[in-house]
C-alpha cells in the first residue's frame, strides 16, 4: 500500500470511530443506533468512491493530472478529449525524460527516440478526468524494453521518474502574480528546473477546449491538494520560461548537441569538460541554424549561466553560438 491510499485508509479509520461512538451514544440515550450512522456512511462511500480509487492511482504512477472543464464535466467524455490529452501528457514526459537521460548521463550514452510513457491509469473524477503515467513501473521489464543500449541505468531511469514528479512540485510555486524563489528548493538544479517548467507550462491549460484547470499529482506529497494550473498559470510560466536563468556567471563551452527541442529553444550539449552537460536556451534568431545545423555537431556556445551548488554551470542563455564540427555519435532531434 503506497502513501496516498495509506492516508485514504486513516482517514476511514476516523470515520469508522465516528460512527462506533454514535451508534453507542444512540443506544444509551434510547435512539435506533441505525439511524444515525447514514450521514457517516455517506462520507466513506463518497471516500472510498473516489479518495481511494484517486490514491492509487497515484501511488502506481509517476505524475498524475487531474483535468477540470466542460469537455469533462460528463461522465462520459469524447473519445477525442481523452486521446487529446493523453497526447499532450505523453509529448511532455518523454521530452522531459529525453532531456533529463542526457542531463544526467555521460557523454557516450543515447537515449532511445522511441522511448514511451505508460498509462499507469485513467479514471472519471468529479466533473473531472484523471490520468496518470509512468516510465518505469516497479518490477516490471520497463527497463530492458526502453533503453536500448547498455549504457542507460537503472539511476538514469530513476533521474527521469524524479523529474517527473518535479513537474508536480513546481505548480505549488506557481500564483497569479508569478513564480515564487521556493521553486529553487524543491528544483535546486537550474537544468531540471527549466525542463520541469517548460512542461507545466505546455500542459497548463489555455481554456480554448473546454479544459480550464489542471492539477497534477506525484506519489511523494500524500494527501497534499495541488496547486490547479489554469490560462493565468500559462501566462505566468510563459514569463518564467523566456526569463529562466537567474545569472551566476559568464562562460564559454564546447560540447556535442544532443535533444533539441524546437517548439522551447532548448537544447543540451554534452561531454562539456569538467562539467558533463548543461541545458541552452537560443533565441528566435537562431531557429534556422539550431533546425537544420547543429544537431550531433560539436559546437562552442557563450553566454550568461546559472549553477547548481556544485558550482558547476548547467543552464546557459546563449549570446554566441559556432559549430566547430561532427559527432559521431546520433541524437534525437524532438
Amino acid at each position: 500500500m503506497g502513501a496516498w491510499t495509506e492516508t485514504v485508509e486513516a482517514k476511514a479509520r476516523i470515520i469508522h470511530g465516528q460512527i462506533s461512538a454514535a451508534r453507542a451514544l444512540a443506544e444509551r440515550n434510547g435512539y435506533d443506533p441505525d439511524k444515525v450512522e447514514g450521514p457517516y456512511l455517506d462520507l466513506l462511500g463518497r471516500l472510498y468512491r473516489d479518495e481511494y480509487l484517486f490514491g492509487q492511482l497515484v501511488d502506481s504512477s509517476d505524475l498524475v493530472a487531474r483535468f477540470e472543464g466542460p469537455a469533462v464535466a460528463a461522465r462520459e467524455p469524447a473519445i477525442s478529449v481523452v486521446t487529446s490529452m493523453c497526447s499532450a501528457l505523453r509529448k511532455q514526459v518523454r521530452q522531459v525524460a529525453v532531456s533529463i537521460a542526457g542531463l544526467e548521463s555521460d557523454e557516450r550514452l543515447t537515449w532511445p527516440a522511441e522511448l514511451d510513457p505508460r498509462l499507469s491509469g485513467l479514471a472519471p473524477g468529479s466533473l473531472s478526468l484523471i490520468l496518470g503515467v509512468s516510465v518505469q513501473a516497479d518490477g516490471s521489464d520497463a527497463l530492458e524494453r526502453q533503453a536500448t543500449l547498455p549504457e542507460v541505468s537503472g539511476p538514469v531511469l530513476e533521474a527521469v521518474r524524479n523529474a517527473l514528479k518535479s513537474i508536480a512540485r513546481v505548480t505549488r510555486h506557481v500564483h497569479d502574480e508569478g513564480v515564487d524563489e521556493g521553486i529553487n528548493e524543491d528544483c535546486p538544479d537550474p537544468a531540471v528546473r527549466d525542463t520541469v517548467v517548460v512542461a507545466a507550462c505546455e500542459l497548463a491549460p489555455t481554456g480554448k477546449r473546454g479544459i480550464d484547470r489542471l492539477s497534477l499529482y506525484g506519489p511523494d506529497a500524500p494527501g497534499r491538494e495541488a496547486v490547479p494550473l489554469t490560462p493565468r498559470s500559462r501566462r505566468v510560466l510563459r514569463g518564467e520560461v523566456r526569463r529562466p536563468v537567474r545569472v551566476t556567471g559568464r562562460g564559454k563551452f564546447k560540447g556535442v548537441v544532443r535533444a533539441i527541442d524546437l517548439d522551447a529553444r532548448r537544447f543540451e550539449i554534452r561531454g562539456v569538460d569538467d562539467i558533463g552537460a548543461i541545458r541552452c536556451i537560443y533565441g528566435a534568431d537562431r531557429d534556422a541554424l539550431v533546425a537544420k545545423e547543429i544537431l550531433n555537431k560539436d559546437v562552442v556556445v557563450a553566454g550568461e549561466y546559472e549553477a547548481r551548488a556544485d558550482q558547476k554551470p548547467r543552464l546557459i542563455q546563449i549570446s554566441s553560438m559556432e559549430v566547430v564540427g561532427a559527432s559521431s555519435v546520433t541524437g534525437a532531434l524532438l
